[in-house]
């Protein structure tokens, strides 16, 4: 991960759980680490987090992993799942096409 120039204090990064309905999260039980940090955010940011959104917090000077909240809750919606079956399957293809035009040479 890119570093970037006079990078200071933390980012929180909200990920994608668009396969789960809002009112379906369910926030994981959160160790005394978790607590701390989450208790040092913003209100804002707290509420989300607290109804299950899945969070992962990041040190901006390091890019480490400050802490992480419901990571059971990351899930693809329909659509983004198509879009990467998608994907594969047409670099599976161009792959197949590469090997079977090497064979016939």
């Amino acid at each position: 991960m890119r570093k970037p120039k006079n990078a200071s204090g933390y980012a929180v990064i909200e990920l994608n759980h668009g396969g789960i309905p809002d009112a379906e999260l369910k926030a994981e039980e959160f160790d005394d680490l978790q607590n701390a940090i989450l208790n040092a955010l913003p209100a804002e940011r707290q509420e989300p987090i607290r109804q299950g959104c899945p969070v992962i917090v990041i040190n901006m000077e390091t890019g480490e992993r400050i802490a992480a909240f419901n990571l059971k809750n990351v899930k693809p919606d329909k659509y983004q799942m198509e879009s990467f079956a998608r994907g594969i399957l047409d670099m599976m293809m161009k792959d197949m096409a590469e090997k079977r035009d090497k064979e016939n040479k």
